[in-house]
């Protein structure tokens, strides 16, 4: 799993009144995690920038208060600082927000200390984006390790702490031991070097590495983002065929209840082989969490590394695109860790992504179903591993 690349920009201060990253019809009282971001004297940075340059996988665990902003942990950013775990969590609005200073964004990232053996946090900094820019951000709370506050009887936050002290208890690495590479899947889609992937495998990399179904290895950029989908468009240097293009199936025949779906991508490089992997199951329900009808709930095991890569349903057709697993967040909301509760962006928005960067797409009709062996060899000819150099 990833995340965007890193670059120098102009800094504007400018003095604010109220919290800084919320406008007056946000309703964050709710939540307590966030509460204490509302004090006077901060300052915002008005910046033109991309997202942090670091590895991200975000998991949900709930919304704020009586909103419907999504609040997120980033499972990779989790990291020890002396006894403290210090992580990203962001929240996800549902429409884009404009402050008292004229300010908009659509999503904000606190990076939030916690210690896990007093049940106490406090926030280190915040950054607000919108789209695919920064659009500001506090000053970074240098005092945070003497101002550290209850965690108290709040679900939400409760939930934060126990997904974070136990991904710490469980050996998170420090920054020091972090790998500086990582990777993921991609889907070719056309004849001309364009490559579908998630967008948290990419966001963060300061090149990135293609290599096909038999061998051959592409550099590979950046050509379009849509970070609340999770997707993005890849092209090599040059217009050259990277494989045999997907078919994705037709936006009027979304996936149903039930129907056979196979995963194919690169998971676990690093420790498994490096040749791609196949897995089945079935669509387990056509919304995710909290009823998101833009993702597939899907029972085929997926790793890290699967992310990118295609959900194909029965057909051999591409229904989504393989972004996450529940495993954590619902870990952390029920203590039991489940089994194949994963994630893929519908293939219907998936297309409709890439027709507005101007990519056409194969689609077909339900047809004759194929064995798993002929799924599996269809997807192989479209599937791409994708590598993420951080250094």
């Amino acid at each position: 799993m990833t995340a965007p690349l890193g670059r120098r920009y102009l800094v504007c201060p400018i003095a604010l009144r109220d919290d800084p990253l919320a406008g007056s019809n946000t309703r964050m009282a709710e939540s307590v995690l966030f509460n204490h971001l509302r004090r006077p004297g901060l300052v915002l940075c008005l910046l033109s920038a991309a997202l942090p340059c670091r590895a991200s996988r975000w998991v949900e665990i709930g919304t704020a208060g009586v909103s419907t902003d999504k609040v997120l942990v980033d499972a990779d950013s989790i990291e020890k600082v002396d006894n403290f775990r210090l992580v990203s969590v962001m929240t996800l609005s549902s429409a884009p927000q404009t402050n008292s200073h004229n300010i908009t964004y659509d999503r904000r990232v606190n990076r939030v200390a916690f210690n896990c053996a007093d049940r106490t946090f406090q926030s280190v900094q915040i950054i607000a984006y919108l789209g695919e820019k920064r659009a500001g951000s506090s000053p970074e709370n240098t005092n945070w390790r003497t101002n550290m506050k209850p965690v108290g009887t709040d679900g939400l936050n409760n939930r934060a702490l126990t997904l974070v002290c136990a991904a710490a208890v469980a050996g998170a690495p420090s920054p020091e031991q972090k790998t500086r590479n990582s990777s993921g899947s991609g889907i070719v889609v056309d004849g001309v070097g364009d490559i579908l992937t998630a967008s948290h495998v990419v966001s963060h990399c300061k090149s990135i590495m293609v290599k096909t179904a038999t061998s051959k290895l592409f550099d590979a950029s950046v050509f379009g983002v849509d970070p609340k989908n999770d997707l993005a468009i890849l092209k090599i240097a040059y217009d050259a065929p990277l494989g045999e293009p997907a078919r994705f199936r037709v936006q009027s025949e979304p996936a149903r209840l039930g129907e056979t779906v196979g995963v194919i991508g690169y998971p676990l490089t690093g420790l498994l082989s490096t040749e791609p992997k196949a897995t089945f199951g079935q669509v387990n329900s056509v919304a995710g969490i909290n009823n998101d009808y833009t993702l597939l709930q899907i029972s085929a095991p997926i790793q890290p590394g699967n992310s990118g890569g295609p959900a194909l349903d029965e057909f051999g057709q591409v229904i989504g695109v393989v972004v996450s697993t529940a495993s954590l967040a619902v870990a952390a909301l029920t203590g039991n860790v489940p089994q194949n509760v994963n994630f893929a962006v519908r293939g219907e928005v998936a297309q409709i992504f890439m027709a507005a960067r101007g990519i056409k797409v194969l689609t077909g009709h339900r047809q004759q179903v194929q064995s798993t062996e002929a799924i599996a060899a269809e997807g192989l000819k479209s599937t791409v591993f994708v590598q993420c150099l951080v250094e």
